[in-house]
């Protein structure tokens, strides 16, 4: 996400006008106020509905303002992990309010974006990221957490194959997070 916004920020021949939700903004299980807390799959649901329907607002908007330049009144949408999340969770990619919903995410342009990494590297990954933060885990819990990654990144290839909308895989691990932003951005930009 932030190889996204550094991108929109530097390059002036892009879209201006950008929505970016992260992630914390639809997932299903949330931190409020300390306190984790899980939607239900109709309180879940609902709250996908509701972010549909902002961004389904915006655009409307900015296509009554009549006829624009790709840097001034388009519209470029960032809904990180949109449905997968949901149907991940709730196993419901068959309900006819999620296909609905993805006829909805597909009528306003947008795709599904899943970013991979090869699953000999996962436990490398996790290494490199608690090094950073200087937090130390012993090999067991990197193997815990290397088997979860890999149990919820399949997961995640399952879900985005049954979901009726446009989707690409992009394999993360040379982590050059700007190229990948490049690429996500590549076939968008005439929006």
């Amino acid at each position: 996400m932030y190889a996204l916004k550094r991108r929109f920020a530097s390059d002036l021949q892009l879209e201006r006008n950008t929505v970016m939700l992260g992630e914390h903004y639809n997932q299903v299980l949330n931190s409020i106020n300390g306190t984790l807390v899980q939607h239900s799959k109709t309180e879940h649901l609902t709250l996908m509905q509701q972010r549909v329907e902002m961004i389904e607002q915006l655009h409307k908007w900015v296509c009554d303002l009549g006829e624009f330049r790709r840097s001034s009144r388009g519209l470029y949408t960032v809904l990180e992990r949109g449905l997968l999340n949901h149907v991940a969770c709730f196993e419901d990619w068959d309900d006819p309010r999620i296909v609905e919903l993805c006829d909805r995410l597909t009528n306003l342009g947008i795709e599904e974006i899943l970013l991979a990494i090869s699953p000999e590297l996962i436990s490398e990954r996790w290494r490199l990221r608690y090094t950073r933060m200087n937090v130390m885990f012993s090999e067991h819990e990197i193997s815990d957490l290397t088997a979860e990654t890999l149990r919820q990144q399949e997961r995640m290839f399952m879900v985005i194959k049954r979901l009726p909308l446009p989707y690409r895989v992009l394999n993360t691990d040379a982590m050059d997070w700007d190229a990948y932003a490049t690429e996500i951005l590549g076939p968008n930009e005439q929006r």
